[in-house]
């Protein structure tokens, strides 16, 4: 149990790392006067996330400080039926990806040639991400 309570030691040094480089960004931003959509979609994106790695910071503490809590954390991550539930999520979620983003590339091709592209890339990309690691974990396993 030492090891998972190191573990989750780092999440939490992780998240809160994140927050810092987030806050950092937003300051830096403002000071710059940088005003402009695609920055402030950008920052209201890291502030949602950084929003919810402070719940999962409180979350991980209070497990922390309480043996029972820990405990029962361990046990809902380490859960055979839900990693089961995982595996399959994400072997469906990936196969519905690439089929949506061949869908929109196909659509896409006749009103923007930029979108065509670039839905395309995402394509090629996810795809080779699936085949990578599926060749990984073959190996692997």
């Amino acid at each position: 149990m030492e090891n998972y309570r190191r573990k989750v030691r780092n999440r939490i040094i992780i998240a809160g790392i994140y927050c810092a480089i987030v806050l950092i960004l937003t300051a830096a931003s403002a000071i710059a006067g940088l005003d402009d959509s695609a920055t402030s979609f950008g920052l209201g994106f890291g502030v949602g996330i950084g929003a919810v790695a402070i719940f999962f910071m409180i979350k991980y503490r209070g497990a922390l400080k309480s043996e029972d809590k820990l405990k029962k954390l361990y046990i809902e991550e380490h859960d055979e039926r839900q990693k089961h539930v995982n595996a399959l999520v994400g072997r469906t979620g990936i196969n519905v990806l690439i089929l949506s983003f061949a869908l929109a590339m196909l659509i896409s091709h006749y009103f923007s040639q930029t979108i065509f592209f670039t839905l395309l890339a995402a394509t090629l990309f996810t795809v080779a991400v699936k085949a990578i690691l599926g060749s990984y974990y073959n190996k692997k396993v």
